[in-house]
This record gives C-alpha cells, structure tokens and sequence, in this order.
C-alpha cells in the first residue's frame, strides 16, 4: 500500500474525483483541494504538510499555476504531474506547448501524465518519463429536459483558426453542402452546450490536435451522434471506439458527407450508434480510474531538485 497526496484545484473537484476514488482501493490517499491563493503559494502548502510521509505527491493544476511553481515543486522527490491541456495544443512549434515542454525539463526526475497518445509519444522521444491517461469528462450541469433536435449537424469550432489550415476549405465547403450549423470559438460555453442539445450529429475535427479533445466528449454526453476526424487511429482503439457502433470516424470530406447522408436516411441505426456512444463515454473514468495504478507504481528517476544551485536558474524561469 502506498501513501498518497494528491494537490488538486478546487475547481477540478467534479471533474476528477471520481477518478481518484480508484485510488483509495488499494492506497492510503489524502486530497487537498486548493484555492486559487493556495494555489499561487504552493510553498507554504508544501512546507505545512508532513510530504516525508508519502510515496508519492500527485499534482493536478491548472497550467500556468505549475509554470509558476515550478520552485516549490522542485522540492517533491517523489512527483507525478498532470498536464491534462497538452493534447488541446494544436501546433507542436507554438509558444504555449514550449512552455509545456521547458515545465518538464525543470523537472527531470517527475513524472508527467498526460491525455493524448499522440502528445505522449512526442514527450518521450524527447527523454520524458510520460505515461497516457484516457481522457474523461466528469460531471456536467443535468439539464432539466432533453432539448429538442432541431439541427443536422454542428461543428464546435471557426474554420479560419490556424489549426484548421489543412482543412478550412473542406470546412466550407461541407458546411454549404451539409448546412453544417458552425459554433465557433467566440461563443459561451452554454450557447455551445445548447448548439450540442439541439443537433442529432456533431463533426469534431480533432486531427490537428494531441488527442481527443474534452469538447468532443460534451459532444457524446449531449446525446449526438459524433462524427470524428480524430488524431490518432491508435488512440481510438485504445479507448474503444469502433466506426459506426459508438462513433462515425471520418478521414476526408468525401467520407463525412457520406456517412451523414446515410445516417439521415437510417435513423434506427443512428440511435444505436448514439446510445452506445453515450455508453461508452460512461466507461471511461472507469479506464482512467485503472491507468492511474500503473501511472503511481513504476519508480523515478534520480531526484536532482536538491541542488541549491540549480535551484537559482528556476527561481525566475520563464
């Protein structure tokens, strides 16, 4: 049995504690939901808690709060960092993911869990110790009722966004052919919630991403039969997903057209697909759940953040 501590956002609760109850089946674990003044004084949270006790400090913060910590987390031997983000990062050469990267060479010995196959297997050709955590949804607001499904197909996103650069043409051009209503990235999270009520099929283009994105699983939790361009073929397997049983993969215009216009035209098949897809999104806290033990176990590498030289050149690290 190890002994656990887990330093995780308040804000997070919902989302993840589900997930870390898994934990508590076969390890001692204490959680400390830190507010955000917490949060930007994780020193002080560190030095007030007995941290020689545990085998391990498992750490869930939102991004630019470990970036900014970075001096207080390198005094945890024994760490294990979530970066739950990294895959929602389309360009591997932009300013953001550097920073992701210049976070895990500030901590050499640390553990760094992340969502999206694709992003992990970037990290460890660079040397990073990277495990995969199926990527999970949580809790969302209960609707009151079922809204009713009044549009075909949405698309969350705006074409003219670099990530989409590939596929703005296509992008315009399905949404003339299929009358694709498109919610783009200046809209509030409850007018694409509604968007998602109201629509029988959404199209998520995650292929330029690290992996399947949280706003494609509101998607599955909304009840819409999810057309997917997804990043990672691999990935999809891994976590279940089968075309046309609990999901439509898509791979090119040709093949989203066709298989809306075949769903239209079968809509006994389209319910299936879409009560298994909500199915599935069910059980993946439950594969989260499970990866997390594999994640804790393995040992670390040699801890080097004892050095008070070293520790200097993070002491402003930007």
């Amino acid at each position: 049995m190890l002994k656990l501590l887990l330093l995780a956002s308040d804000v997070s609760k919902q989302q993840i504690s589900a997930v870390f109850q898994h934990l508590e089946e076969a390890n001692e674990l204490r959680i400390e939901w830190l507010d955000g003044a917490r949060q930007g004084q994780l020193s002080s949270v560190i030095e007030g808690l007995p941290i020689t006790q545990f085998d391990r400090v498992l750490v869930w913060l939102p991004f630019k709060r470990l970036y900014s910590q970075i001096p207080a987390l390198r005094k945890l031997s024994k760490l294990i960092v979530f970066d739950p983000i990294l895959h929602e990062l389309a360009s591997i050469e932009g300013e953001a993911l550097h920073r992701h990267v210049k976070l895990c060479k500030a901590l050499p010995w640390a553990r760094f869990v992340v969502s999206g196959q694709k992003r992990q297997r970037w990290l460890k050709k660079q040397g990073v110790d990277v495990f995969w955590l199926p990527p999970f949804l949580g809790l969302l607001p209960v609707e009151a009722e079922a809204a009713e499904k009044t549009n075909s197909v949405c698309f969350l996103g705006d074409p003219e966004l670099s990530e989409y650069k590939q596929h703005k043409e296509m992008l315009y051009d399905v949404r003339r052919e299929l009358k694709i209503h498109i919610v783009d990235n200046g809209a509030s999270l409850v007018e694409k919630l509604q968007v998602l009520d109201s629509s029988l099929m959404c199209f998520a283009c995650d292929s330029p991403y690290g992996g399947v994105r949280r706003q494609t699983l509101e998607a599955f939790a909304a009840g819409c039969l999810v057309l997917l361009w997804s990043a990672d073929k691999d990935e999809c397997a891994d976590l279940g997903l089968v075309d046309m049983e609990n999901v439509a993969l898509v791979d090119s215009k040709e093949a989203l057209v066709a298989k809306v216009n075949f769903l239209q035209r079968h809509e006994d098949q389209l319910s299936r697909i879409v009560s298994s897809g909500q199915s599935w999104l069910a059980t993946l806290e439950v594969q989260a759940g499970m990866c997390l033990e594999a994640i804790i176990e393995p040992s670390f590498g040699e801890y080097t953040g004892d050095n008070a030289w070293s520790g200097l050149k993070y002491l402003f690290y930007r």
